[in-house]
């Protein structure tokens, strides 16, 4: 009942311009419904047939036996093992077993269709194009729609037909398989010229006259072909030499009935349409002859047909009129129109799931695109703004840098007046209420003292110390120290690493002789033997590291 319903309301969404929009939309709506109940009566037929899913057996297993059955035509069998393998897939299945399942669904529409079962091979090709699109199988895909123009051409379709066909030769194509391209090539040129479209046809004709194949069958194809051209051309002539020449072909090389009584057919047609029946005669009587002996009971309807048109041409009304009866009472079980309606409701309902999933995909995309190029957006404001603040932070590391570098500066010239300032400027010496030296002995032995201490070779050796001074001077360490704390008020060590640092300070810019010196290098040439120490006392003294003031004075 839901067949009759879904093609009432196709039909009203084909006249869809002359009703409302919103007619229009609840007549879609039902279609989606009728579509849904059809899907679970395939889903409710599918769970019945799992006591044939072969629980234990491979994919491959059950695929192969049914292909030996086919070769032995016991085709109930091969259908029940064929049907077990489509039940079997699963996403997790590997993709060798994936393409046979697409597969074992075709070759089932393939035998439902040779049974004129035809919704059924529409649902097992549906099922099949499903999964071979899905698994990009083009190959699969072209083979299944190579099947679905079949069942619109028997129909008389052949719009539909050349429309399915044109997909399957673009999907061949890609594969590169010459068989199956010649295959598809052979139903075009036979659906373009019975559709009156001749010219397209020669153009089919030519792609497969240029893709041969070094088989009988391929010939006797390209002859036929030849012929069917030919006819649309209105060169009868020609055409009937082509027919002539494949009749002959298949009879020589024994390809079998179908090969016979397609040639036969085809040039009985042309004899009626010129007119002569009797010439047709012949032809037709052999295809009744063989569609009796091997029960090819759609070739006897169609043999009657022509049988009965034959001999009304003849004036033979009697046998005109048995044929037509015997053509009639086959004509219904044969050619059921309902059947063909619902197939084609059947594909329609399927591109238009199709084409909701791939406007729904097309969304998701958009959608998807959208937000990543806001996401876009947010990051480039993010690092423009990154950017913005770090060229700011370098601003100001640049002129603290800039302002503290000129404070070095400053640092560096007083350095330079304390390098040049001497420790004997009498007004820089003071006097002690408790004095143990004379003013006359503390003189004279800080003249030796500052002596020694000029001495760079004395005071920069790593074991210069106040008993090493006093030696020099000619005293004892007790004077010496006590001489040095009066006079300038600090002990004999930070009296050292004055001098010291001071040559040190000497040393860093005189990049002549020491510019390769490292901080080390000089720390140690001038007496240190930590340069950690050397860092911290130059620091200590000058107020700028080592590095900085060598950095500074080589400007």
């Amino acid at each position: 009942m839901n067949v009759f319903i879904s093609f009432f309301f196709l039909i009203c969404l084909i006249f869809a311009h002359k009703i409302s929009q919103t007619l229009r939309f609840f007549i879609t709506i039902i279609l989606l419904l009728l579509t849904n109940c059809q899907v679970l009566t395939v889903r409710a037929e599918f769970r019945e047939s799992k006591k044939y899913n072969y629980p234990g057996k491979s994919v491959a297993g059950l695929y192969s036996r049914a292909k030996t059955l086919v070769k032995r035509k016991e085709y109930a069998k091969s259908l029940e093992l064929y049907n077990a393998v489509a039940l079997k897939y699963t996403d997790a299945l590997n993709p060798d077993d994936k393409l046979k399942c697409a597969k074992a669904f075709c070759h089932s529409g393939d035998i439902y269709y040779e049974n004129r079962e035809y919704s059924s091979a529409m649902s097992q090709y549906l099922g099949g194009l499903r999964i071979a699109e899905w698994n990009a199988f083009n190959l699969v895909s072209g083979q299944i729609y190579t099947g679905i123009g079949n069942l619109y051409s028997s129909h008389g379709d052949f719009e539909m037909g050349i429309r399915y066909y044109k997909q399957a030769l673009t999907l061949a194509a890609k594969e590169h398989n010459k068989h199956v391209e010649n295959k598809i090539l052979n139903n075009l040129i036979g659906a373009s010229c019975f559709a009156g479209k001749a010219t397209k046809g020669r153009k089919y004709l030519g792609m497969l006259l240029k893709n041969k194949e070094n088989n009988s069958e391929y010939t006797f194809n390209a002859r036929m072909c030849c012929g069917i051209v030919a006819l649309g051309l209105k060169d009868t002539l020609q055409a009937i030499s082509c027919y002539s020449q494949a009749l002959a072909y298949a009879k020589a090389h024994k390809l079998g009935d179908a090969h016979t009584t397609s040639a036969n057919s085809c040039l009985a047609q042309i004899f009626v349409d010129m007119g002569k029946p009797d010439a047709a005669i012949p032809y037709l009587c052999e295809n009744e002859k063989i569609a009796n002996l091997t029960g090819q009971d759609d070739l006897l309807a169609e043999t009657m047909r022509s049988l009965s048109f034959v001999y009304e041409m003849k004036g033979n009304r009697d046998k005109a009129s048995a044929y037509k009866s015997k053509y009639v009472d086959m004509f219904d079980s044969l050619y059921n129109n309902k059947e063909f309606n619902t197939l084609k409701n059947t594909m329609f309902l399927y591109e238009a799931n199709k084409s909701e999933n791939a406007i729904r995909s097309l969304k998701k995309e958009k959608q998807d695109r959208d937000e990543m190029i806001a996401m876009q957006r947010r990051w480039i404001i993010t690092l423009v703004l990154a950017f913005f603040v770090f060229i700011v932070m370098l601003a100001v590391v640049y002129r603290q840098k800039k302002q503290l570098f000129t404070a070095y500066r400053e640092l560096y010239s007083r350095n330079q007046q304390y390098l040049n300032d001497r420790h004997d400027s009498e007004a820089e010496r003071r006097q002690t209420k408790d004095q143990r030296l004379t003013k006359d002995q503390r003189t004279e032995i800080l003249d030796k003292v500052e002596k020694v201490m000029l001495d760079a070779g004395e005071i920069c050796d790593s074991n210069f110390n106040i008993d090493r001074l006093a030696l020099l001077v000619g005293s004892n360490s007790r004077y010496v120290s006590e001489a040095i704390n009066e006079e300038y008020g600090k002990n004999f060590r930070t009296y050292l690493n004055e001098y010291r640092i001071k040559e040190a300070m000497r040393r860093l810019a005189d990049t002549a002789h020491y510019g390769s010196f490292t901080i080390k290098a000089i720390s140690e040439s001038v007496g240190y033997k930590s340069q950690a120490n050397f860092i911290s006392v130059f620091t200590k003294v000058t107020g700028m590291k080592p590095s900085i003031y060598q950095k500074i004075s080589k400007e």
